[in-house]
């Protein structure tokens, strides 16, 4: 090959290491703030829930995920670690209201529904949909990206839940979502049904 042509070669091998650069740079802009406001909060824990929304997908930080699959961009070419899978606090106290505010209202209804009624058909047919929205509500609680020994815990008495609609004990799934609600920490997440204040949105 001629000199001209592995000068031309050099310059496009050049070019194609600036663009690539350039794009590692633009990711590692979104990571830090996509939307050009303060950082949001990300719930650690992400899981696929028939019926629901999957809270984590449309977060930044998530497409932000799956712009590298598909680029073949790796974390470590970023010089990332796993810490935006990690909580951020600045938003995380509104995250959390706004989730009890969206979850706990239903399970009001249901909690309503079985002290009248006992477990009845209609009971066993709501019973999934309360049973996702107490795992829901019970994963933002995590301190680590995998769950962690509250949100066990918490999955535990969910469980004892729902094993006790299944098996028609009324007493035993008002005393297991009892168990439920007490082993939320006291704070913004806490609620008592007993107090619409603690997990309805205030008047206008």
């Amino acid at each position: 090959m001629d000199k001209a042509g592995q000068l031309a070669r050099r310059r496009r091998g050049a070019i194609s290491i600036a663009a690539a650069i350039a794009l590692v740079a633009s990711f590692q802009i979104v990571a830090r703030n996509p939307s050009g406001t303060a950082d949001v909060f990300v719930p650690p824990v992400q899981r696929s829930l028939e019926g629901e929304s999957r809270v984590a997908s449309s977060t930044p930080d998530n497409a932000l995920g799956r712009r590298l699959a598909v680029t073949g961009v790796l974390p470590g070419v970023l010089g990332a670690s796993s810490a935006w899978a990690m909580p951020r606090v600045t938003d995380r106290n509104e995250y959390v209201n706004r989730r009890k505010l969206e979850l706990i209202p239903p399970l009001k209804q249901g909690i309503d529904y079985l002290e009248r009624k006992g477990v009845d058909k209609r009971m066993n047919l709501f019973m999934p949909r309360m049973v996702r929205k107490m795992e829901i509500y019970a994963a933002i609680f995590s301190s680590t990206e995998a769950p962690d020994s509250l949100v066990r815990k918490l999955d535990k008495s969910t469980q004892a839940f729902k094993k006790a609609i299944e098996a028609g004990d009324k007493d035993g799934a008002l005393k297991a979502f009892e168990e439920y609600r007490t082993q939320i920490p006291k704070g913004v997440g806490y609620f008592d049904l007993s107090d619409p204040k603690t997990y309805e949105a205030p008047p206008p």
